[in-house]
């Protein structure tokens, strides 16, 4: 089959690679839209993870299931997490796989679905292998894992609908987090990024007041927005210094922080805002794949404001440097 290798720093290749073998516990899934994530960028710019085949983000058809495997049958449209727990940890000889110190991740671990098939182990309906209703494309499907990390931080968060929040970062996970709290009632929804695609697509996601960042104070038109009180909650999504000192100078007296972004850098701050306010910051890792794929099908989340190019797998390199570097892509996805 054909897949896309990464062999060094900006180099990813699509190469014909083995087909994967159906495991007794796993499925095999004919990919049909893999989308670009952030993590997958970090590998790409860095050496040290030559053959790795990326693929976390995707959707597809099963076209073959493993002798153990139970309620999912050949054909089935889906979308799917990939793990591998190590068998070794507490958690695992507690039988808790899912909770696994040391767990193998797909695309980064062992092969994606950056590639024709991809092997899915430990399959179960409901728990890492979901059906998709006819309503939802590939597309949408293969958007439904990014959707569910916002739909986690928004959760988590507990927003009430007299509350005003800040979503700070507009990436696809900051512009996901602005519909989920569109569709959760939120009173006042204001945004702050760099890139006017992406500027756009906060607004068409639901932003109440969109604030570009690149030549604007954030911090201090969210301040006058809300009267100098700040905001209830602010949302992280970016992963930087500058975004981070932003939140906690936005959030108000008991407010929270809620870290998504990830970082690539250690933070320098100061704890004193921090405790003086009464701040809390949390962090914010998982995902909700039902919740998401519903607020899909409901219409109440869309992928269409965040796809801005698509590939063949042949297209893979010209894939991975519109998403690296050409500023109008928000979420590039590869068609194999």
């Amino acid at each position: 089959m054909k897949a896309a290798v990464l062999h060094g720093a900006f180099d990813i290749r699509t190469e014909t690679v083995p087909d994967p073998a159906c495991e007794p516990h796993g499925v095999i899934i004919k990919v049909k839209s893999c989308g670009i994530c952030g993590s997958d960028l970090h590998y790409y710019r860095h050496d040290g993870h030559d053959g790795t085949i990326f693929g976390h983000e995707f959707s597809g058809d099963i076209v073959e299931v493993g002798k153990d495997v139970k309620g999912i049958a050949t054909g089935t449209r889906c979308t799917a997490v990939g793990f591998a727990p190590c068998g070794k940890c507490y958690w695992c000889s507690q039988g808790k796989g899912h909770r696994c110190s040391d767990m193998a991740l797909l695309g980064y671990h062992f092969a994606g679905a950056m590639a024709q098939y991809v092997h899915v182990p430990f399959a179960a309906p409901g728990r890492n292998v979901f059906p998709l209703p006819d309503e939802l494309s590939y597309e949408d499907a293969a958007s439904v894992e990014p959707l569910s990390i916002s739909y986690f931080s928004v959760n988590r968060a507990q927003p009430k609908d007299t509350e005003t929040v800040a979503v700070i970062g507009l990436g696809v996970i900051g512009l996901y987090a602005i519909q989920v709290l569109k569709a959760a009632g939120v009173k006042q929804i204001l945004a702050s990024g760099r890139r006017p695609s992406r500027l756009a697509a906060a607004k068409a996601c639901g932003a109440d007041v969109v604030i570009d960042a690149a030549g604007q104070d954030a911090a201090k038109i969210i301040l006058e927005a809300t009267g100098n009180m700040g905001v209830n909650t602010a949302f992280e999504c970016a992963g930087t210094q500058t975004t981070f000192d932003q939140c906690v100078d936005v959030a108000r007296g008991g407010g929270k922080v809620m870290l998504v972004g990830v970082y690539e850098d250690a933070l320098t701050w100061q704890p004193l805002p921090v405790i003086s306010k009464n701040l809390s910051l949390i962090g914010c890792l998982g995902g909700n794949f039902p919740a998401s794929i519903d607020l899909l099908k409901t219409g109440k989340a869309s992928a269409k404001q965040m796809i801005t190019h698509r590939f063949g797998l042949d297209g893979v390199a010209d894939a991975f440097r519109a998403q690296n570097s050409d500023p109008a892509a928000i979420k590039v996805m590869i068609q194999p």
